[in-house]
């Protein structure tokens, strides 16, 4: 059989044992066809992108309505430990359970990686058909010269999908870098699949000093460019060493763009050759058109906690007012030196930024973590921007016959009744102006900030106007009690080998702004990006579940269940590496819950359970208020800490909205998002008629019929990519419209 194969092979694609001027036309003459074509479609591509996300804009909603209904009927089989016959189930019962939930987590793994599988499969069919048809009866040279055409082609489009911004309409030039990532790497491989046959062909006719010839050498420098390209930007490589991965990404680009001009013949690629320099310069110059230069006095900046730093300026320095919360700058330091200057131009290592103000306000600031790349007082910096981001949600409308394009909080256009916010760490700054947005308009907006150090709420008492007690619930998961050495930072370069969960690393698939923006140093040569300040945060987010009749435990503490998670386990075992990121054992299981959790540890009486004995586990469906204090030999500026953040809480009315450990999305946020009901429940609460009552029986509002469609419902994700990920699972198996805010794509 496999020699059978093989003399298929063999028989089809094979080397021209000559060469008359009529092949060498014909062989030409088809190249260059497909070449145009290539670029023909890829124009078309392009052009499409923008109608896509319009499209998309007016249909948001159905693959979340087919979603919601597909999980719905998975669920319909799922036997759950809530329910009472759970431990007595049949042999076909649990089968049947065990592949729903199988089914229902490869669902969830399509859905993380969608945009994953259809970049592939797309580009994959589109650049082997057109290097496979008409070859001249599998001609390798034809093949060869094919690949190189078609590869060489697609160069001006991957350099025009990383402009910033994006000149497509309607398109935030963040989403297009996972298409200019798997494009580039298909390319390269293309690239080198044509060397290695050429190098076969110079073996067949013992013509080895072909290679050496000018055009060839100029050829083996592009493709050395390409491997160094492809290579370093590995996730492992560019993670650890994102410096030097930065530097030759942008160097090389400029290599491969000269030496292709040399290397391709015999028609010139000199039409391709003008485009990929024009789309380089051009972003070069819009780029000095976006950029400001600060005066040693007019960045300001303000050490609020030992994590985060607030930045301020004036409006001045933003060359381009948003027109949209959210909105990002980008920012370098500034040097004396004109050639260090052009050498940033050249290759931009700007850092991103999300802006917490709005254009109106009179001046601009920042919500930074802390990392090796410091932003000082009395120190200069360039300022590029702003970079609106895509929210399907917030439009702005100009009025007609206004000449007025000074931005307004009046002028958006908000398609959303209800927001659900749930970010991590100093994504909050992405969070603010949002909810500044929606108070305006009068949209019902709920903030879930989850939190490693109580410190950083002491960030919001410079957003003092805009904070409202029933708009946030805040989780801190770290300790209430805090000596003085758990209170001592570590140094960044040992941020990261700190931090053993593999889930709190960065993200290995969805990665984008590594791709362009670096930002923080694992040590002096080695430099990391936006994502893994959030990922440090080590807030992490898993798919589990609690029982959905929890209601009579609201205002008890100790109610257990006793029933078999064999089927709950598998679930967690095929989730493992790309959504379940807990220690299961603190935690128990039902569908449509979500755990956000940064506890290293597990439950310390499910560790010390017996192993004969039934599985317990402890519901934990009530919050507990998180109340900081300090030890014995805590310093003056612990305590310090407790006082300033008690005071503020109490001053914001958030001293009832923080809790201690995770929260859980399940069916109370579904019941707010569709009902503005309660959250989360804290134990007995005072009625209207100053009656003591649990919590769960308040009044709730009713619901409006419209609002259950979900068809203006927006669930927000920010900050740590677990979190971002489970979030979006959550969202889409309740048909709810999701939006996630990530420089990690």
């Amino acid at each position: 059989m496999n020699s059978t194969n093989d003399s298929t092979w063999s028989t089809y694609f094979h080397f021209p044992k000559g060469k008359t001027k009529e092949y060498s036309d014909l062989r030409n003459y088809t190249t260059y066809k497909y070449g145009q074509i290539t670029t023909f479609l890829l124009i078309i591509y392009i052009l499409a992108i923008p109608v896509y996300n319009y499209i998309k804009i007016h249909n948001y909603r159905s693959k979340f309505h087919y979603l919601k209904t597909f999980y719905s009927k998975l669920n319909y089989y799922i036997i759950h430990d809530y329910q009472p016959n759970c431990s007595n189930a049949s042999l076909k019962e649990k089968i049947v359970t065990n592949l729903a939930i199988t089914i229902k987590a490869i669902a969830f793994k399509i859905l993380l990686h969608y945009s994953t599988i259809i970049q592939l499969t797309f580009w994959i069919f589109f650049l082997s058909t057109l290097s496979l048809v008409d070859i001249y009866h599998g001609d390798l040279i034809f093949l060869a010269k094919r690949l190189g055409r078609v590869c060489a082609n697609c160069l001006p489009t991957v350099l025009f999908l990383t402009l910033k911004p994006s000149p497509l309409p309607n398109t935030l030039y963040l989403t297009l870098i996972p298409i200019h990532k798997w494009l580039s790497r298909l390319i390269i491989i293309q690239a080198v699949i044509h060397t290695i046959i050429y190098l076969f062909y110079f073996n067949f006719t013992d013509t080895w000093f072909k290679m050496w010839k000018m055009e060839n050498v100029f050829g083996w420098i592009a493709l050395l460019g390409f491997l160094i390209i492809i290579i370093t930007s590995l996730s492992n490589f560019r993670a650890k060493f994102y410096r030097v991965f930065y530097f030759l990404h942008y160097s090389c680009t400029w290599i491969i763009v000269g030496t292709l001009q040399i290397h391709i013949r015999p028609d010139p690629y000199t039409f391709y050759t003008i485009a990929n320099c024009s789309i380089l310069f051009a972003q070069i110059l819009y780029r000095l058109h976006l950029t400001r230069v600060s005066t040693k006095s007019e960045v300001k900046v303000i050490d609020v906690s030992p994590n985060l730093s607030l930045i301020e300026f004036p409006n001045s320095l933003i060359a381009k007012p948003a027109i949209a919360p959210g909105a990002h700058i980008r920012i370098t330091n500034y040097s004396s030196s004109i050639f260090v200057r052009i050498w940033k131009q050249l290759i931009p290592n700007y850092h991103p930024y999300t802006l917490v103000s709005l254009p109106q306000d009179r001046d601009q600031k920042l919500i930074i973590r802390k990392s090796n790349f410091q932003i000082y007082n009395n120190h200069r910096y360039l300022i590029t921007g702003s970079f609106d981001p895509h929210l399907l949600f917030i439009n702005y409308k100009q009025p007609k016959n206004s000449n007025n394009k000074k931005f307004s909080l009046s002028k958006l256009h908000v398609e959303a009744k209800r927001v659900l916010i749930v970010v991590g760490g100093s994504a909050i700054s992405f969070a603010l102006p949002i909810l500044r947005v929606m108070n305006y308009h009068g949209v019902p907006t709920k903030v879930v900030w989850v939190i490693k150090d109580f410190r950083d709420v002491l960030i919001l008492k410079y957003f003092d106007g805009y904070i409202h007690g029933d708009d946030f619930e805040i989780f801190i998961t770290g300790n209430e009690t805090f000596q003085q050495d758990k209170l001592q930072r570590k140094p960044i370069s040992n941020l990261y080998t700190s931090i053993p969960k593999k889930s709190s690393l960065p993200s290995l698939h969805y990665d984008l702004e590594n791709e362009t923006t670096p930002l923080l140093n694992q040590s002096n040569d080695q430099i990391t990006s936006l994502n893994k300040e959030n990922q440090i945060e080590n807030v992490d987010i898993g798919v589990n579940s609690d029982d959905e009749n929890d209601d009579n435990s609201d205002c008890t503490q100790n109610n257990e269940t006793f029933c078999s998670r064999q089927t709950y386990n598998e679930l967690d075992d095929i989730l493992d590496d790309d959504i379940n990121s807990l220690d299961h054992e603190s935690t128990t299981n039902d569908q449509n819950e979500i755990d956000i959790n940064a506890i290293e540890d597990g439950d310390d009486e499910d560790q010390n359970e017996l192993p004969n004995q039934p599985h317990h586990s402890r519901k934990s469906s009530m919050n507990e208020p998180f109340n900081p204090t300090y030890g014995t030999n805590s310093t003056d500026q612990i305590k310090s800490w407790i006082h300033q953040f008690k005071d503020l809480t109490t001053n914001l009315k958030l001293n009832k909205k923080i809790y201690k450990g995770r929260p859980k999305l399940n069916y109370r946020y579904y019941n707010w998002c569709i009902n503005e009901g309660f959250t989360q429940c804290s134990g007995p609460v005072e009625d209207e008629n100053h009656n003591l009552v649990c919590c769960r029986d308040l009044p709730r509002n009713k619901i409006v019929q419209e609002d259950i469609n979900c068809e203006k419902i927006w669930v927000i994700g920010a900050g740590p990519l677990k979190l971002v990920e489970n979030v979006k699972l959550w969202s889409s198996e309740n048909g709810l419209k999701f939006h996630e805010e990530a420089f990690y794509a």
